[in-house]
């Protein structure tokens, strides 16, 4: 059934192309204000809660994002990376391959992040496991082994957050196919931003907002 489920989340990824339609089932905050609010609310959460080799669990407001959360169930979660908390960024591979961008950059296009710390990793680990995502900057994103039909140098996001983690090598647990949403059943859950057009997150984003700039203008005023 996974299998199939990816199936079809593949082909609706290889028809989009380059031009990546929109989520017909999330829709943003209407105010570009508020929604820049929300996503500089969540990346200071993050920051001050989350450790180097935490992984960062996510719902994009992509049509590709509508198929992967829906047709593999349970959490609506689309994509999967990991945190490097000594820079603030995210390694993660998406349909250009395996990158590294500001944290700030994978917020602002999600509709909600769940943080994940991995169970049974030293702080050693965890920071070691940010270096080996690190090395396969570059590398391709292996839509094939979103089906099991991988190949060894390239890899998919989660596959990247898994291997990065060497989750198979601490547990014994074997996956074929690793979806974002499965990578919950291997750590504990830190963070939970809510969703991004929930009215009492968006107000809470606008108030810290305006609280900020009034900060700003009497350092300045000074």
């Amino acid at each position: 059934m996974k299998r199939l489920a990816l199936v079809v989340a593949l082909a609706v990824s290889s028809l989009v192309g380059c031009a990546e339609p929109k989520s017909v089932l999330l829709k943003r905050p209407v105010n570009p204000d508020t929604d820049a609010a929300v996503t500089q609310l969540w990346t200071g959460d993050i920051k001050r809660v989350a450790q180097d080799g935490d992984w960062v669990l996510s719902r994009g407001y992509y049509l590709t994002s509508d198929a992967i959360s829906k047709v593999v169930g349970g959490e609506d979660i689309s994509h999967a990376s990991i945190y490097d908390a000594k820079r603030g960024t995210i390694i993660e591979s998406v349909g250009s391959g395996v990158r590294e961008i500001p944290l700030d950059k994978l917020i602002q296009r999600n509709a909600h992040i769940i943080v994940v710390r991995p169970s049974g990793m030293t702080e050693a680990q965890r920071t070691r496991s940010v270096e080996r995502a690190r090395s396969r900057i570059g590398q391709e994103f292996d839509k094939l082994g979103m089906i099991g039909l991988g190949s060894e140098d390239k890899v998919y996001c989660s596959e990247l957050v898994w291997w990065a983690s060497q989750v198979e090598l601490r547990t014994g647990a074997h996956e074929t196919v690793i979806t974002p949403n499965e990578l919950m059943e291997y750590g504990q859950v830190v963070y939970w931003s809510g969703e991004r057009d929930n009215n009492q997150i968006m107000e809470l984003a606008v108030e810290q907002d305006r609280a900020r700039v009034a900060e700003r203008r009497v350092a300045a005023s000074r």
